[in-house]
């Protein structure tokens, strides 16, 4: 066992380990190359949630319901425990069959962009790997939609090759 310390700012993986009372958590550090008030908006405005994580319900309300559907893989529901908007929100996690439990999201300014801390305890030890693993493809999803949005997209050239009513050439090798 170890303690739980930031994970190194390249490592994107995450830390699983004690926290200082001895609990089991799971901590994400990431920086984005977005404001804060775009990191937050991808967080908490329904449409865009739809884009990154389709089945996630958060809204930056106390006391309003969390829902992460993952389908046949199963659901997580929470209530909105605290909220400051632009920097914090809090929920709790419920799995069936587990305790209940806690993530917090906290954004900072880093430069231009943004630190993103994802903090998720106390969690048991055996489901915890399978979480940081969840937590880990979500905020690559995270990135991935602010990436994409911040940038505009440009149409595929028309092929001009082909005669009309002819499939295009294929792809080169």
């Amino acid at each position: 066992m170890h303690d739980d310390t930031a994970p190194a700012p390249d490592d994107r993986r995450g830390t699983l380990g004690l926290g200082p009372d001895g609990e089991w958590q799971i901590r994400f550090e990431r920086r984005l190359p977005h404001p804060p008030a775009r990191v937050w908006s991808a967080l908490t405005d329904p449409a865009q949630q739809g884009e990154w994580l389709p089945g996630v319900t958060l809204r930056p309300e106390p006391g309003s319901t969390v829902t992460f559907d993952f389908g046949d893989e199963g659901r997580a529901e929470g209530a909105v425990l605290a909220v400051e908007p632009g920097r914090l929100v809090e929920h709790t996690w419920l799995w069936p069959g587990e305790t209940e439990s806690r993530v917090r999201w906290e954004l900072s300014p880093d430069g231009d962009g943004t630190r993103l801390v994802l903090l998720h305890r106390p969690v048991r030890r055996e489901p915890a790997a399978d979480y940081r693993a969840g937590w880990h493809a979500m905020l690559d999803s995270l990135h991935a939609h602010l990436t994409a949005s911040a940038t505009p997209s440009t149409p595929a050239a028309p092929d001009t090759d082909s005669a009309p009513g002819t499939p295009p050439a294929p792809w080169p090798a």
